[in-house]
C-alpha cells in the first residue's frame, strides 16, 4: 500500500501536468494578420487607382449641369429650346465648347447639344466608351441617362431620374 507523501506526490505530479499549458504556435494568427494585411493592400491599390474616374465623371456632370443653367437661361429669353444649340449655348456659357448634335463630344468640357422646340439635351464624354446625358423638358423635366454614343441625338433619350 502506499503511503500519504506517495499519494500527494503522484497527485502533484499529475496536477502539474495538466494545468501547464502547452506552448501553442503562432502560426495561425500569422496567418490571419498576413491575409488581412494583403487585402488592406490590394484595397488601397484599388482605391488609388480608381480615383480618376472618379474625378472624370465628377467633372463631367459638373460640365452638364452647367449646360443645363446655358439651357434654360436661353429658353428664358427666347421662349423656346430650339434656340439653345450649339451656337446659343456658346454665347451662354463660354465656358465650355458646344458642339451640333451629330457631333461626338471629344472631352469633358466639349458638350454635344440637340435641340427641339420642346427639349433640349447635351452629352459628354466622361472617358472612351463612357458618356453621361442630360436632357430637359419645356415641361420642366429633367432626365439623366448615360450610354457609349456621346451625342446630344443619343441624349433626347435620357430618361433616368439619376445619373
Amino acid at each position: 500500500m502506499r503511503d500519504e507523501d506517495e499519494i500527494i506526490s503522484a497527485y502533484e505530479a499529475e496536477f502539474k501536468e495538466t494545468t501547464e499549458p502547452r506552448r501553442r504556435s503562432g502560426r495561425g494568427f500569422w496567418l490571419v494578420a498576413g491575409a488581412m494585411a494583403l487585402a488592406c493592400v490590394f484595397l488601397l491599390v484599388e482605391i488609388l487607382v480608381n480615383r480618376p474616374i472618379g474625378d472624370s465623371i465628377a467633372h463631367a456632370e459638373s460640365t452638364l449641369r452647367d449646360a443645363q443653367t446655358g439651357a434654360t437661361t436661353v429658353r428664358d429669353r427666347s421662349g423656346s429650346f430650339a434656340n439653345a444649340d450649339a451656337d446659343g449655348m456658346a454665347l451662354a456659357d463660354p465656358s465650355n465648347t458646344y458642339v451640333a448634335g451629330d457631333v461626338a463630344s471629344a472631352d469633358l468640357d466639349q458638350v454635344s447639344v440637340a435641340t427641339r422646340s420642346d427639349q433640349w439635351a447635351g452629352a459628354v464624354q466622361a472617358r472612351p466608351g463612357a458618356c453621361f446625358y442630360l436632357r430637359l423638358t419645356d415641361a420642366g423635366g429633367t432626365f439623366y441617362g448615360a450610354g457609349t454614343d456621346c451625342t446630344g441625338r443619343s441624349a433626347l433619350t435620357a430618361s433616368g431620374p439619376s445619373w
